[in-house]
Formats: structure tokens, sequence, C-alpha cells
């Protein structure tokens, strides 16, 4: 057996582990079910995926990111390693050929949603599947006490059931004391084992600032601290604006959203992590699995609804080690839109049944049926069709992913698939007789072998160049053929979408769990509280106060926040004062830090 070391230097070509990750490598290897708290950027992944290769056998990998699995498969087939993901963007045949190849010992890494858990053929498969490691990545989900629980997180257990010899290893970089015990409970750990990475950042400072003009501190924020960045913002109307706000002061920026297509979130993250663009301003869609150590400064425009998630995007800079900046914005009246955006996250009950209905009619499923389908979410449509305002009609949806009625994925791309669906004796009749589509149908089956026994990805540009046809008439033709049910046509899509996890009920029957709601709205409360306490109220060091939060204590002060260089120079907290960190504060901690020269001409407004 290689060790552990030999294969992150063959494999990775790294010499030696990060901290905390080798206490974790060591702890799998050795059998033991282990929590692994480690905080953005310290490098999760290589805790399972080393000796997932040093075992030599399966490891079944649970993660609600279909992008980050995607990308994590790539990165590993490119390392020689066998890995596959399954995504609902595979058709039957496609799922049933990845299973039988884990199945056989074909592979070294299966990466699943855990709604995947829950389906047949997922079932009848698990107990012949070889597995040696169970990972369950943003293992945070599992539980109820977390920010982003999912109900579907509680069937991996199931895996346990079938294969109790295997190790599992739950990941997450946002844990509180109490998240941490549920997680190991849910997860039904043999004994309690956590290795905890330190999330004290002494490369990363954190510095709130107050008043009125936050694009003019931005401005200065972005003209001062060389290096990239990212911008976060809530709307992503404003990601736009933002990012326009920046290329006018002739720093190059572009928007992030999960409304975008495919190809331009593809284009800006590639233009971003080459450094073609310095600032991205984006929703929090934007960071997850990000490889880019460089990023100097991280900027909230806007608080996020908790700590979590402020400091899992915080986090995005200064992975290399070098001091970065972690600025969080603030407006006087950001704590009532904070308030407001709370109240407005936990709809009424008739208003989910409203969108539920209006879901329903809109892609005219039956009652009782849909279970396991996937279906197009055109967000502006269903929110004229309910007539409800587009907040709503989000969190609507989202009360009905937490009540584990539906599943919501982000865009991600689907590519194009055809299959014949008419038999061979009337597609050939058609190739001979058919003038208009005849021509097409011999290119389908000249390009793709077996279309008659399953569907498979096609490219409508690479067919309209075969026939020397424009673009829009292939795709015309296409969509022709599938209503005349000759193919099976499922075009391209970078929509987001919506998987029903049970058959279609009747909406005016719909209940949800109150109790279960009423609790789940305390939590998040009490995140939210937190997450003000750091913007607004809080007079201690910003890290001291976020390391409590995480249960690590904090042995001083960072000596780096806004908190602790206002104590330096009066000798008391400003909030003892009564005094706010002001755009003149800031202009005195950048040339304290020296993050640029000549910065004296900034200003407070």
């Amino acid at each position: 057996m290689r060790s552990a070391l030999s294969v992150l230097r063959e494999t990775w070509g790294h010499d030696a582990f990060r901290p905390s990750q080798e206490a974790v490598v060591n702890a799998v290897l050795e059998g033991r079910d282990t929590l692994a708290l480690l905080p953005t950027g310290g490098g999760k992944s290589i805790c399972f995926q080393v000796p997932a290769l040093v075992m030599g056998r399966l490891c079944l990998v649970v993660s609600p990111l279909i992008a980050l699995m995607k990308d994590q498969v790539d990165r590993l087939k490119e390392r020689g390693v066998r890995a596959q993901a399954i995504t609902s963007a595979m058709d039957p045949g496609e799922v049933d050929r990845a299973l039988e190849a884990a199945a056989y010992g074909k592979l070294d890494f299966l990466y699943i949603s855990p709604e995947r858990i829950i389906t047949e053929v997922f079932q009848a498969r698990l107990s012949r599947l070889p597995i040696g490691l169970i990972a369950v990545d943003e293992a945070h989900c599992i539980s109820q006490w977390g920010y982003d629980f999912r109900p579907s997180y509680l069937r991996v257990e199931e895996v346990r059931d079938r294969h109790p010899g295997a190790p599992v290893l739950a990941l997450t970089a946002s844990a509180t004391p109490r998240v941490a015990a549920d997680i190991m409970d849910r997860l039904r750990f043999r004994a309690p084992n956590i290795v905890r990475g330190s999330f004290a950042r002494p490369e990363l400072t954190c510095w709130v600032s107050r008043g009125e003009d936050k694009l003019g501190r931005l401005a200065r924020i972005a003209t001062k601290v060389p290096g990239s960045g990212i911008v976060y913002l809530r709307q992503r109307s404003g990601t736009v604006r933002t990012a326009s706000f920046l290329r006018s002061l002739g720093i190059p920026a572009e928007a992030y959203h999960a409304g975008l297509p495919h190809a331009e979130r593809a284009r800006v993250q590639q233009a971003w992590s080459s450094g073609d663009v310095r600032f991205v301003c984006a929703t929090n869609a934007f960071g997850m699995g990000i490889d880019k150590g460089d990023v100097r400064t991280v900027v909230h425009l806007e608080p996020p609804p908790d700590l979590e998630s402020y400091y899992q995007e915080a986090g995005r800079a200064g992975r290399d080690g070098q001091p970065s900046f972690a600025f969080l914005l603030t407006h006087p009246t950001d704590e009532a839109r904070m308030r407001e955006r709370f109240a407005a996250s936990f709809p009424r009950i008739q208003e989910v049944r409203a969108v539920y209905q209006a879901f329903a009619d809109q892609h005219r499923i039956a009652l009782g049926s849909g279970q396991h389908e996937r279906y197009t979410l055109d967000l502006r449509a269903l929110t004229q069709r309910a007539r409800l305002a587009a907040s709503t009609v989000s969190n609507a949806l989202k009360a009905l992913e937490l009540d584990g009625s539906i599943l919501l994925s982000d865009g991600v791309r689907t590519p194009s698939r055809l299959g014949m669906r008419a038999d061979q004796r009337v597609v050939y009749d058609l190739r001979v007789r058919d003038q208009r589509n005849g021509p097409l149908l011999e290119a389908l089956l000249r390009m793709h072998g077996g279309l008659f026994e399953e569907p498979a990805i096609i490219d409508e540009d690479r067919l309209a160049h075969h026939l020397g046809w424009p673009f829009k008439r292939v795709m015309s033709q296409l969509h022709e053929l599938h209503a005349q049910k000759v193919v099976l046509y499922q075009p391209r899509s970078d929509a987001p979408t919506v998987t029903l996890l049970t058959p279609r009920r009747d909406a005016q029957r719909l209940m949800l769990d109150d109790a279960a709601l009423a609790d789940r709205k305390q939590r998040a409360a009490a995140r939210l509280e937190a997450m003000i306490d750091l913007a607004f109220r809080t007079g201690t060091c910003r890290e001291r106060f976020i390391l409590s939060y995480f249960g690590e204590p904090a042995d001083a002060d960072c000596g780096r926040c806004d908190r602790c260089r206002a104590g330096a120079r009066s000798g008391a907290s400003p909030l003892v004062q009564g005094a706010a960190t002001s755009t003149e504060e800031l202009r005195w901690w950048l040339e304290a830090n020296g993050a640029a020269p000549g910065l004296s001409e900034i200003r407070t407004p």
C-alpha cells in the first residue's frame, strides 16, 4: 500500500500536507469516523481524495454543488484518476452505466447529490458498490441547526446502513459547536472525532466601515489596494450596476450571478482567474470551488444574512497566505433592511401553495406524477403566473425545498440530447422521401450511433457546419421533428431547474411542518442577530468575535481590524466613545498598513 505522502506527491505534486490535512488523512486511514472543520481555502478535497487512493476502494462523495462536483471530477481526470459525477443532466442510460462502472471497481470516486440516494436505480446498486470511504461535503447541510439545512442529507445514513464498515468523513468550513455535535449524531459516528483547523486567518484583516457613501468607499479601496478582488452583493441587479461603476473608474470589472448564461459565467470566471479582470461583482453564486490564491480584497457592499456566509465569502481572500483584506461596508439603513429581508424569507402557507400550484400549471404536471422529474425554472414567468413578488416566489420555493418537496439547482450547462422516437422503418422512409428533414436525419444517424437504443449528446453547431445550414434552421427542424414525434429532442439549457422529490400534490391541501418551520425561523433569527452584532454593535476585536462564534478561543486580539486599530489610537473602543468606523478611519488604516503609496488624498465624504 502506498503512503499518503507518496500519493500526494505523485498525484498532486505537493511535498507536504497543509495544516490539519495530515491529521484528517491519518484518522480516515485508521478507519475512524471524522468531522473535518477546515476554513475556506483549507484544502478539504485532499482530505478524502488522498486516503481513498491509498485504500484503493471506491470513495462515494456526497455533495450538493453540481458545479463543484464537475470541477473536481475534471481535475481528477486530468491527473489520471478514475472519477465520475452523476447529475440531473444525465439520462437514465448514462446513470446506469456510471453505477455499473462503480460496482465493477472501474471508478475511484463517484460523486452524487444527496437526492440521488433515494432513487430506485441507486438503491438497487448500493449494496454492490465497493465503498471504502463515504465523504460528505458541505456537511453542515445535514444539521437542522445549520444555516443551510437540506432534508435530503438525512438519507446519507442509509449508505451507512448498507456499508457499516466504511468510515465517514464529514467536511465543512462553517459549523458552530452545536452544529458539529449534530453532524456527528446524524451521521451516527461510532465515536466523536473532530479535527478542527483554526478559523483564525492571520493574513486576513476584517474591517467594518460605516457611512453614507458605499460606492465612494468602494472606489477608494479598489483604487488604493492592489490585486484582484470580489465584491459581494445580495441582488443580481446590483452586481451589474457595481461592475459598471468600477469600469467607469478604469478598473476592469465584470458582473456574475446565477441568472447569466453558462457561457457568460464561464467567461467571467476565466477572465478573472487569468487576471484580465480585476474585480468580479457577484452574488453568493460566485466562489464555490474557485482556485485563485492571490485574491487581495473581498468587499461586502451589504451584510450577508449570517456569520457563516460572511466568513466563508471573506475567506476567499488571501489563500496564498499573503496580507489580504475583507471589507464590510455598511449604511445606517442596513440593519432595518436585513430585518425586512428576514421577515420576507418566511412566506405564509397561502403564498407557498400559490407558487406550488403556479409551477404545476406552468409545466402541466398532473396530480400524482412528476416525481424525480426535472423542470426548467423561469422565475419571471412563475412570478407573473403566481401574481406574487419575485422575492416571495423565491422564498416559497426555498420553503418547499426545506420541506423536502423539491430540489432547486442553479443554472448548470446541460447539453442537448436526442434519440429516435419513431421506429427504424419510419425514419428510413423519411430519410429517403422527405427532402426537408431527410438530410438532417441522415446526418444525425451518421454522426451518432445507437440513437434508436438511447439518446445521445448532440452539438447543433457541429450539425449546422456538417450540413452547411444556418444554425437557426437546424434548431427549427429539430423542434419540428420532435413535434412530429420522430425524435425525442431536449435542447441545451443554462436555466436553473426544479426537481420534484415527491409526486405532485393538491396545492390546496399542501401543508408544511409548522413546528419545524418555527424552529428553523428561530435558528435563522439567532444567526441574523450574530451578524448584526458583528456589523453594528460589537466593540471587541472582529476576529475574536468571529472565532468565539465558531467555538474557538482567541488568545489575543488580532491587532489588525478596525476595532483593534481604533483602540490602539485612542485607548478605548470607538463604540464606547459613541463613534463609528468611518471613511477617515479607513483612510488611516490603509496608510498605516501601507496598502499603497499616496493615500493621503482619501477624505471622509
